[in-house]
Order: C-alpha cells, then structure tokens, then sequence
C-alpha cells in the first residue's frame, strides 16, 4: 500500500466523489421507492429473504427512540461533524475513503431528517419474522466505511502497536 501521507486540502478533495456519489445514489434510491411503492408496501426482492419495504423512521439508529426528531437530527449532526473531524485529522488514503463513505451516507440521511424530519428506509432483510431493522443505501455505506476503518485499526495500521519484544 502507498504510505504518502495526504496533508493539505487540495488533497483531500481527491475524496469528495466519493461522499458525493453516495450521497447521489443514496437519495436517487430513495426517490425512486417513493415514487413507486405506496407507504408500507412490500416488494419482494430475493424471495423473503430480502425485501423492499417502504417506511419513514422518524427514530434514530435502527429505530431506537432517543427523543423526538429534533433530538435525532441533532445526533445525526454531531456524529457527521465528529466524522468530519476524523476525516481532516486522518492521513492515510485507505482511512481517508473509509471516512468517506461515512460522510456520503450521513449527508444522505441528514438530507432526510432536514427535508422530511425522518429517513426513508426500504431495504428489508430477514427470515420469516427475524428481520433486521429495515434500513436504506446511505446506512449501507455507513456500516461498510466502519468496518475498513476497524479493518484499518485493527490489521493494516501499526502506528499505534507496542513492538514485540523477543523472547531470548
């Protein structure tokens, strides 16, 4: 992996596309379920197993109710403003397009919570009556930037690791 440093601005603009394109797909997503499925309606996807079902939450992370929509909005703002913070303190590409995807899917479900006072989810995944909080394409690439930046931490950056002293 290249370990050149990213420093400046100009630099990390190279990243925008990215936030932007999720952003971009994860609203074009959701105006399309809108467009073509009643409130509530199902479709199905993968037989039961994945499904596309139409519903607004007005709650925060899947579902849970931290106060009103005020409040999610809210939280929905200090976590982008906390991942923009990652963001322009990381350094590395690897983390910098994890954050990245972070970015694009909190701007995709801010969008939300500031035009409609909720998030517009549809992807619904599960067994018979086992399903996951239904969720959209902006949650998607949120989880997925999470993981590379565990991966990151966890395997690729060595930085923050104590050497291994040699047992004589």
């Amino acid at each position: 992996m290249d370990e050149r440093k990213i420093v400046n601005i100009k630099q990390r603009l190279f990243f925008l596309p990215i936030s932007l394109s999720v952003l971009f797909l994860d609203q074009l997503t959701k105006k399309w379920i809108m467009d073509t499925m009643l409130y509530g309606d199902s479709k199905s996807i993968i037989g039961n197993i994945v499904r596309f079902t139409f519903i607004r939450n007005p709650n925060s992370v899947f579902g849970l109710r931290f106060g009103g929509p005020v409040i999610s909005t809210s939280l929905t703002v200090i976590a982008f403003v906390f991942v923009l913070f990652l963001f322009f303190k990381s350094n590395n590409r690897f983390s910098l397009v994890s954050f990245s995807l972070i970015i694009g899917g909190a701007m995709g479900n801010l969008t939300d919570r500031i035009r409609y006072m909720e998030v517009v989810d549809f992807i619904d995944v599960g067994v018979t009556r086992w399903r996951w909080p239904t969720f959209n394409v902006a949650d998607s690439f949120v989880t997925i930037g999470l993981i590379l930046i565990v991966i990151y931490f966890l395997f690729i950056d060595t930085s923050h690791k104590e050497p291994n002293p040699q047992i004589e």
